[in-house]
């Protein structure tokens, strides 16, 4: 398991400067990877609000100045940290934070849970809740990607394929996706093979035409493991298992 340390901090401060600052250059206080660096530093702590994130910068700010510039010698008040996120472009920050993790990880091989969720108490500009999908590499309990699958105008499956480049692209050591039934489409995982990943794909036992129909299918299917290296240099692919 990563562990944080002085350079894995430096490293992320590094990654976090390459994200474009959205705000006009007039009456900057702070520099922009410094703020952004604190609000993703204080999420990690379960700090969700912009001014508990300023309280909780303001009590860490000795340790935040060993590693972050301010250019003054206080930490930012909750509305500066509320503006300056405005306007933040969610795919920069995310590839932003794909080059730190695979610094760390390095050639840590990933398995990632695809899921879509709605974000009640998130709405968008027509009131409604925002559908996001969501991947999740769940062993080391890290967030990797989320897209708005009412943004792309589609649903969860198309949403995933459409962005299957960009999330392989950010992480390479990414080898296996595993999600529901909802996601064991033809189009998908021709898509999903094309990439030369593996997938996991889940079937409950109460399916039984389905099931019939799937094991039909597969019966001739290659008997690789999804971790046979010369194989799945040559292709992905798709693993089925039965669900009670």
């Amino acid at each position: 398991m990563f562990q944080p340390s002085s350079d894995s901090l430096a490293l992320f401060v590094q990654c976090i400067q390459k994200v474009p600052d959205p705000r006009s250059s007039r009456g900057q206080s702070y520099i922009f990877p410094t703020l952004l660096a604190i609000v993703l530093l204080g999420l990690l702590a379960n700090i969700t609000t912009p001014t508990e994130i300023a309280r909780w910068a303001k009590l860490n700010f000795k340790k935040l100045c060993t590693f972050l510039y301010f250019k003054k010698n206080k930490t930012p008040h909750g509305t500066t940290f509320s503006r300056a996120l405005e306007k933040l472009s969610l795919a920069d920050l995310q590839k932003a934070f794909a080059e730190f993790l695979h610094a760390i990880l390095q050639d840590t091989l990933l398995v990632a849970a695809v899921d879509g969720k709605t974000a009640k108490q998130t709405k968008n500009e027509d009131g409604d809740p925002i559908h996001m999908l969501n991947v999740f590499a769940q062993t080391l309990k890290l967030h990797l990607a989320s897209w708005s699958v009412d943004g792309d105008k589609t649903n969860e499956p198309g949403c995933l394929k459409k962005h299957l480049e960009e999330l392989f692209t950010m992480f390479p050591c990414l080898k296996l996706l595993t999600g529901d039934a909802m996601f064991a489409q033809r189009p998908l995982l021709e898509a999903i093979q094309a990439y030369h990943r593996d997938y996991l794909v889940q079937v409950k036992d109460n399916q039984k035409k389905v099931l019939k129909h799937m094991k039909t299918v597969f019966a001739d299917a290659p008997k690789q493991e999804p971790n046979d290296r010369k194989s799945s240099k040559k292709r992905g692919f798709v693993r089925l298992v039965v669900c009670g």
